[in-house]
């Protein structure tokens, strides 16, 4: 029986709810790290996010997540920059689900990439109208004593508009 990428990330997702501990762990592959980290977002589960990936990472941001925003900085830390999105994204949807294709994924010794298209669907509180977008990830691994860890994001993610009121 052929496990799609939805229900792999689905049993993530339900592993990770039932398990007192809502850590994710990804001893497998640079792939399972990566749907791990998506998986924790799915499940609103900052920590577990955040457990994937690497001390002194990069997040890069090619340009403002929201129309009319001023331009971010190119780079910032990785734990610090989804540390500050996790909480907002949670605060701010009734729901989230990220869809997540693994496009190709390569580990060479301690390096690894995964190359994705995510779908997102979000559900802003106070709306009844279900906000989709639709971008390629890059995700830089590098393998630690604890497995892979995310150390680098790139996407092509369009701005989107700002709740309007």
């Amino acid at each position: 029986m052929k496990v799609t990428i939805i229900q792999r990330i689905h049993t993530l997702a339900l592993v990770c709810m039932l398990c007192s501990t809502l850590a994710i762990a990804a001893p497998g592959g640079p792939e399972d790290t990566i749907i791990a980290f998506n998986a924790a977002f799915m499940a609103k589960d900052k920590e577990a996010a955040i457990a994937t990936l690497a001390q002194g990472g990069a997040q890069f941001t090619l340009r403002s997540q929201h129309e009319d925003a001023p331009p971010d900085s190119l780079q910032s830390e990785i734990a610090g920059y989804w540390t500050l999105i996790a909480p907002v994204l949670f605060a701010s949807t009734s729901s989230y689900q990220r869809e997540v294709e693994i496009l190709a994924a390569r580990a060479d010794g301690d390096v690894a990439t995964v190359w994705t298209n995510t779908r997102t669907t979000s559900t802003r509180l106070g709306s009844a109208e279900a906000d989709l977008n639709a971008f390629t990830e890059v995700y830089l691994l590098i393998k630690t004593p604890d497995g892979w860890k995310i150390a680098a994001i790139a996407d092509n993610r369009q701005a989107t508009k700002l709740a309007e009121g």
